[in-house]
């Protein structure tokens, strides 16, 4: 490998908007998170029930392919 060409590694925490902290290593100075695995609705169990119908697009596929799937 050759020296002086890879970024500096930092050991960061990442902050997450509902308040969880992580220890990451990075190059970035500091992260930020919008949603992390503390707070999405997929990891606390409701994200299978959260089906978000855009456009009509499950009633559309189940026009076309019926009740096979």
């Amino acid at each position: 490998m050759k020296a002086e060409i890879h970024p500096k590694m930092n050991k960061i925490t990442a902050r997450c908007a509902c308040g969880a902290e992580y220890e990451v290593w990075s190059t970035r100075e500091e992260m930020k998170l919008d949603v992390c695995s503390s707070c999405h609705p997929f990891f606390q169990g409701k994200g299978d029930s959260m089906i978000i119908d855009t456009e009509g697009r499950i009633d559309k596929f189940r026009r076309k392919y019926g009740d096979k799937y």
